[in-house]
């Protein structure tokens, strides 16, 4: 099957979007958006500065005045919950360091997405799935060689930076409670909805039982010392809360520049009324570019609908 497209919408795709063709099974295609990342940006000058606010001393309706109601970005303290959060103890070796072999003994068999930090595919970084027994194998390995590194006073590149992303920890072990939502964050429409359904990713079982193909906007994050994300937005533009340390306050030292140290990342995306209608406007344009770039195939295609609903259900699943 061959897809044209003239000079000027190659250019605006190559601008603005890289979408990426992928054959699966039954044939079936999906059209893939990659999110853009300029490593320009990463030389943005950044003005302004991030209020930080007690928790504690913040009420909800203050919250969505403040802050949700405008967009405003902001660093709340004060909300994690040694007693109650399983992540402050277990997460935690006694010297307040990230216990990455309690997640290898007590979940090493889970398959989780690990970036290559030094490898670039397409816009993003280079992923690859393995079990969590094997990323931190991954990451002694380089934690070892830094060391050794850093003893004999040269650097080394002999074993590339893993970083774990977008693990739907709280989905796959739903009874562990990792952590409580703060009430701050507890008007979630996003996972409330999401909740309802079994996880599970094959899309052709789930038509068949009448379900969606769902997981969750909840994610666990792990890297050590170097580690890092290109800059993106998330597919929904949704808010979002992170717990970038689980073992410490976020200070002014250590906020905004993230994993200087080993690091594990709390991570709840959300939606709700103040901006719902943000989410509607990108969806509705994200289907208009689906439909737009399969235009070409709409006469020979039994589901043309279909196929545009599939292929925007599978940008939303980038993050």
């Amino acid at each position: 099957m061959c897809f044209s497209m003239d000079h000027g919408r190659l250019a605006l795709v190559a601008k603005n979007l890289t979408y990426k063709l992928q054959s699966v099974e039954k044939g079936k295609l999906i059209l893939r958006r990659k999110q853009v990342v300029n490593s320009l940006l990463m030389g943005i000058n950044v003005k302004g500065k991030i209020e930080k606010v007690n928790g504690k001393e913040l009420s909800y309706t203050e919250f969505a005045k403040r802050y949700m109601d405008k967009n405003d970005p902001v660093v709340v303290t004060g909300l994690m919950d040694l007693l109650h959060w399983r992540a402050c103890v277990d997460w935690v070796t006694p010297l307040g360091q990230p216990n990455f072999h309690f997640f290898s003994s007590h979940f090493g068999a889970s398959e989780v997405q690990v970036a290559d930090c030094d490898m670039r595919e397409f816009t993003d970084q280079k992923r690859e799935e393995m079990s969590v027994s094997d990323f931190v194998e991954h990451c002694l390995r380089v934690e070892g060689s830094a060391v050794q590194c850093n003893n004999e006073n040269h650097t080394s590149n002999d074993h590339s930076v893993p970083y774990l992303k977008d693990w739907h920890f709280v989905k796959e072990y739903p009874e562990y409670a990792a952590y409580i939502t703060p009430m701050l964050f507890c008007d979630d429409w996003l996972n409330l909805y999401l909740d309802n359904f079994r996880m599970h990713t094959d899309s052709t079982t789930c038509q068949q039982n009448k379900e969606i193909c769902s997981s969750d906007y909840r994610f666990v994050y792990m890297g050590v010392k170097g580690s890092w994300t290109p800059l993106h937005a998330d597919v929904f533009r949704n808010m979002k809360n992170c717990v970038y340390n689980i073992f410490d306050e976020v200070s002014d030292s250590k906020f905004p520049g993230f994993k200087k140290e080993d690091t594990i990342s709390i991570n709840h995306n959300w939606f709700n009324a103040y901006n719902l209608s943000w989410v509607w406007n990108l969806l509705l344009r994200d289907y208009e570019e689906a439909k737009e770039y399969i235009e070409d195939i709409k006469d020979v295609c039994d589901d043309f609908e279909g196929l545009c609903q599939r292929n925007l259900a599978a940008n939303t699943e980038d993050t």
